[in-house]
Parts: C-alpha cells; sequence; structure tokens
C-alpha cells in the first residue's frame, strides 16, 4: 500500500466562493446561497482524474451546513445522495483507479451514496465506524483488528481489485470480501452479495430539488406531529406562510436561512419516511422560529469566541426542543427516532436532559460534542 500523504481540505478565498457560488447557485432555491456565511474548501480526489471534492460550507451554522460537490473547476456535478454523479464521472471516463487509491474510493462512495435498502455498510476508517452511543469504543476496538487485516490485491485478467475489509453487517462487524472493477463497479461478495454502481439507474438531473419531496414532507410530517411540541412548531411556521423544503444531498442535516424557509436534507434514494429526517425537521422547524423570535445566527465575521458562544446556545436550544418531541415520539410508539438520535452521536445530552441536568451542564456536554472550549463564567 502506498504511504503517500492523504489529500487535505484547502480553505479557497473569498473570490473563489463567489465565483463558484454563481455557477452552483438555483433559482429555485436561492435562499441556500444568500448571505455572507459560506466558505469554500476542496480537496482532490486521486479516483477521479482532475476532478475535485468541493464543499461549499456556511459557517454561521454549528456543525456547519454544507453542500458538496465534484468539479474540475469548470463542470460541477452536486453530490445529492446517490451514486449518480458518480455514475455519470464513470462515463466520462474519469476514474482511474490503482490498489493505492482504491480504499479512498470505496470510503468516498460509502460517504456519498446512500442506499436505504443496504445492509452491509463499509468501515474504512476505524476512527468514523457507524456506531454510537455506549457500545462505540468497544466497536471501535473490534474494528481495529479487523483493520490490520485489510487487504488489496489487482487481477489484470479480470480487471479489478478485491479487498478483504472489515463490513457492518446485521449490527456486527465481520470480515468482508470486495471486488472493485475498474469501470467502477463494487460488487461486496461477502457476506453477502451486494451489486453498487451497476449503471443499472436512470439517472436524475443533478439538481437540489427531491425526486420524492412531496411524499417525505408527508410522511415525516405525520410523525412528528404526533408529537404536541412537534405539532406546535409546525402549526406555527404554517400559520405565517413559513416553507419546509426537502432537498437532495449527503447526510441528513437541515438549515434555515431565515423564517420563510427551511430546508432538510435527504439522500435522493430516500423515498419514505426516515427517523433522520424527522429529527432534521424537528430542528429545522426550530430554527425557523428562532429566526421568528429574533434570534439569528451571528455574524461569522465576528470575532471567534462571540460567534461559538452564540451559535452553541442557539443550537443547545434546538437540540432541547429535538429532545422533547423525540421523548413524545417515543411514547407514541416511536422508539427508533431516539435510538437514531442516541447513534447520532447525542446520547449524553440525551441523557443529561432526562435528568434535568443544569444549563451550565448541558453546555459543557455540547461543547464537548462540538469538540469546542467550555469556559465557565
Amino acid at each position: 500500500m502506498s504511504t503517500a500523504p492523504k489529500p487535505v481540505w484547502q480553505l479557497l478565498d473569498s473570490i473563489q466562493t463567489k465565483k463558484f457560488i454563481e455557477e452552483v447557485r438555483d433559482a429555485d432555491f436561492l435562499p441556500l446561497f444568500e448571505g455572507p456565511a459560506y466558505e469554500l474548501w476542496t480537496k482532490t480526489l486521486p479516483f477521479f482524474d482532475g476532478y475535485a471534492h468541493y464543499s461549499l460550507a456556511n459557517k454561521a451554522m454549528i456543525p456547519y451546513f454544507t453542500l458538496d460537490y465534484i468539479s474540475n473547476g469548470a463542470d460541477h456535478f452536486y453530490l445529492d445522495g446517490s451514486e449518480h454523479p458518480l455514475e455519470i464521472l464513470v462515463r466520462h471516463e474519469a476514474l482511474q483507479l490503482d490498489v493505492d487509491n482504491i480504499l479512498d474510493y470505496i470510503a468516498f462512495h460509502s460517504d456519498v451514496a446512500f442506499y436505504p435498502r443496504r445492509k452491509v455498510k463499509f468501515i474504512t476508517d476505524p476512527s468514523h465506524t457507524p456506531y454510537g452511543g455506549a457500545s462505540a469504543m468497544a466497536h471501535h476496538f473490534k474494528t481495529l483488528k479487523y483493520q490490520s487485516d485489510i487487504h488489496v490485491s489487482e487481477s489484470d485478467v479480470e480487471r479489478c481489485f478485491y479487498v478483504d475489509m472489515p463490513l457492518l453487517h446485521e449490527g456486527r462487524t465481520i470480515d468482508g470480501h470486495v471486488q472493485i472493477m475498474k469501470t467502477g463497479q463494487i460488487n461486496i461478495l461477502k457476506p453477502v452479495f451486494v451489486p453498487l454502481m451497476d449503471q443499472k439507474r436512470d439517472h436524475a438531473p443533478l439538481h437540489y430539488s427531491h425526486p420524492h419531496e412531496q411524499r417525505l414532507l408527508e410522511e415525516n410530517l405525520a410523525v412528528l406531529t404526533q408529537s404536541a411540541e412537534g405539532k406546535r412548531l409546525f402549526e406555527t411556521v404554517e400559520s405565517y406562510g413559513g416553507q419546509l423544503r426537502i432537498i437532495s444531498g449527503t447526510g441528513g442535516s437541515g438549515f434555515a436561512p431565515g423564517a420563510a424557509v427551511g430546508y432538510v436534507v435527504a439522500p435522493q434514494n430516500v423515498e419514505t419516511y426516515s427517523p433522520y429526517q424527522v429529527i432534521a425537521m424537528a430542528g429545522v422547524l426550530r430554527h425557523m422560529e428562532q429566526h421568528l423570535m429574533g434570534l439569528p445566527r451571528p455574524d461569522p465575521s465576528a470575532p471567534l469566541n462571540e460567534v461559538l458562544e452564540k451559535n452553541c446556545v442557539l443550537d443547545l436550544d434546538i437540540l432541547l426542543k429535538i429532545c422533547t418531541i423525540i421523548d413524545e415520539l417515543s411514547a407514541a410508539g416511536y422508539e427508533a427516532i431516539l435510538t437514531k438520535f442516541k447513534q447520532s452521536g447525542f446520547e449524553d445530552i440525551y441523557s443529561a436532559y432526562k435528568n434535568k441536568r443544569p444549563e451550565k451542564e448541558l453546555a459543557r456536554i455540547f461543547a464537548d460534542y462540538l469538540g469546542v472550549g467550555y469556559v465557565e463564567e
């Protein structure tokens, strides 16, 4: 395996950021791109010749809200949470795989292409294993054991690579055997056969709209409003004509640039209700209400301590509101939402909320989660 240094994120200047935003801006989603808060970061992709990963990060949010792309500086492909942009680049013959970058390719695919019915997940970095909660550390050390046994081989005859690596299957870390064709197709061979990137799907246009937006809104709101607080938040936003939108993208985050509209991200392959979207919706609705209450995000050009302090106060308020809603939904039979919330890294915050810990302790726990310092006054 190569000992070459891994690509690192580079911050581009404000002129490059403004130019990039102008080129990727969509008239139907203008509020997403307004304001001075965006930074543009880029990192080379060693397996896509001439292309890099671009991340447009809204630094007024903590954690940052991001829109992600693959670009060569002229052609921009929005990462909509599906395999579509990767397969398009494969068709453009940009994919250049070798034994030194094959794990980078698998890791990137795993990060940006979401398959809601896939029961097998890759583990290429034990520091980012898909576990959470009290059992995370045990899983972490178990993964390290498997990580030391990763093996990559190349078959010139079959025009592919074989990788022995840890996989997550049915909640357990096990030995996996994966074939990666030089065309980009990924075949999980063991423990079960799962084909990925097989070029058999119709390609939706690469834009921000979600093909199942209306269905996702209806199904997720039907669950959210079974919470009294969730219903109150939605009715408050609805009462003044506020709009909730579902957009395609990686992950399950959300962002409200103002009281008028809030955005919830769902990977394009998601077609039905998801606990992650309910959690994000609860947060976005509270974020919209904060704007309505005259509590906007801080100016990102202000002193860093001021930005962090104000963001932490606003985000902790959102998290505590989510805790209330999740509690009510759990009592109504939606325990899976609480489980996903804890697995997302919020188990300590939820535990402190349930135990009615003082505000300073909640703030310290949240600061630890964000990785920033907490200073008691």
